[in-house]
């Protein structure tokens, strides 16, 4: 059994069996997970994944100061990408344990060709993918409207090149008008797919509103652009039911989102020039097809004028010949009226004669019926006036009786008293509280008493 030792004499055979094991440098190929910067040194975190994105493999890597000022400007230019996490590298590294801090790895190089080939072959995947999938082409076959006008945009809304699209669309030297609504979203970084994927899901709950999108960004480093060699941000354009228009500010690049979208222009800038180039290309050709119709109504107008001359020369006489004719037949026409209408008058001269005999006799049999009829009617009315007359007379008396009996005076005569309080005559004790006077009148005078109880 082995005597007992400390663990820093443990840790220390081990870095002696570490740095005469590994006294080489070796090329390692990693994906870089973390980055951190601290006192110009960078410390990493190396992992690698398989196929189904599991990690296989990790550990920690250090690039000190020196060799980091080197190293990062000449793979940033060689590459045209940020050292940054996400990236996957080829290191030259030596390998070190120490006492207290443990395992890791000394990068000693950085191989920039690696890594330019890893993008390109992820971008060749990704497109390939597309292909295999069918949606690659999907947003290129729908028709941009003749004169997009309502214009849905995805950018950020302090990028410079939004402003950019904002001031020369509204400021066309048409005098276009154009209707706009920004849906902002991250143009870089991390957030730039899930921000760009949800404001497309945003634009699609009111795609009726809006003829195209347009995403837009302002110019940037070539790692910026990276973030838009995104599968899912492709797979969601390609698919997208309204036409995509991409202007994300880079002259020479092309990113996978160029290369599904609808129409791919290479600035913001020129994405407005392209809108407001489609609306005045409309614009003139109505201005176009308004001329074509005037030109060719004056034209019919001039063909049928020398037309109408020409039969008005041909059928002239033919025409006065007719009106002739017809004159003389007017005249004759006339004639036969006028002889029908005398002949006519004499008759009813002769049935109006016979007629106001009839009426005649007819009013005064009339009259001497009506006259019959209001002499009965008269003579019927008198006798229901008078046994009327009779009938109300005696309910006047039995009125009067009544009356009679109830007038005070003779209610006062047959015993009976009347009270008031306050002139007003008293029907109920419910009005009376003590102290009040109240007067009683009977058949020879009056008196008044104080209610007590």
């Amino acid at each position: 059994m082995s005597h007992n030792i400390t663990l820093s004499e443990l840790n220390k055979r081990i870095k002696e069996t570490v740095q005469e094991k590994f006294s080489e440098r070796y090329y390692v190929v990693a994906e870089i997970s973390e980055l951190n910067e601290s006192r110009s040194h960078a410390y990493l975190e190396l992992i690698e994944k398989n196929d189904s994105e599991i990690v296989l493999a990790k550990a920690r890597a250090t690039i000190w100061a020196r060799t980091y000022r080197m190293l990062k400007p000449y793979f940033e230019s060689s590459t045209g990408h940020k050292f940054e996490a996400g990236l996957k590298v080829l290191l030259v590294v030596s390998v070190e344990f120490h006492e207290v801090y443990g395992f890791s790895l000394n990068i000693k190089d950085i191989d920039p060709n690696y890594t330019i080939g890893d993008i390109e072959r992820k971008r060749l995947l990704i497109i390939q993918r597309l292909e295999k999938e069918g949606v690659i082409d999907m947003n290129k076959e729908l028709l941009i409207p003749t004169a997009p006008q309502k214009i849905a945009i995805i950018s950020s809304e302090t990028a410079a090149g939004y402003g950019d699209f904002i001031d020369q669309l509204q400021n066309n030297d048409y005098g276009f008008k154009f209707f706009t609504k920004l849906f902002p979203a991250a143009m870089q970084g991390e957030d730039t797919e899930s921000s760009i994927i949800n404001a497309l899901e945003k634009i699609f709950e009111c795609e009726e509103e809006f003829d195209i999108v347009v995403i837009i960004r302002g110019g940037g480093s070539k790692s910026d652009l990276s973030w838009f060699d995104s599968y899912q941000l492709a797979l969601n354009i390609s698919q997208f039911p309204l036409p995509v228009i991409s202007g994300i500010g880079h002259e020479k690049d092309e990113t996978i989102v160029d290369l599904v979208v609808n129409t791919s222009l290479k600035t913001p800038t020129a994405v407005a020039g392209f809108l407001v180039d489609s609306v005045a290309e409309f614009y003139n050709y109505l201005n176009y097809l308004s001329e074509e119709f005037v030109q060719r109504v004056n034209n019919i107008i001039l063909e049928n004028k020398n037309y109408i001359e020409h039969l008005v020369l041909n059928f002239k006489p033919v025409i006065s010949e007719i009106i002739n004719a017809e004159t003389n037949k007017l005249d004759l026409k006339k004639v036969f009226l006028k002889n029908s209408i005398n002949i006519i008058t004499q008759k009813q001269y002769f049935l109006l004669d016979e007629y106001q005999q009839e009426i005649k006799n007819s009013v005064k049999s009339c009259f001497r019926i009506r006259k019959q009829n209001i002499e009965f009617h008269n003579i019927k009315l008198k006798n229901i006036t008078d046994k009327y007359l009779v009938a109300n007379r005696y309910k006047i008396d039995v009125l009067e009786q009544k009356n009679k009996l109830l007038n005070p005076e003779n209610v006062l005569e047959r015993g009976y008293s009347i009270t008031l309080h306050n002139n007003k005559l008293l029907k109920s004790t419910k009005a009376l509280k003590k102290g009040d006077l109240i007067e009683t009148k009977i058949i020879d005078g009056s008196f008044k008493s104080k209610v007590e109880n």
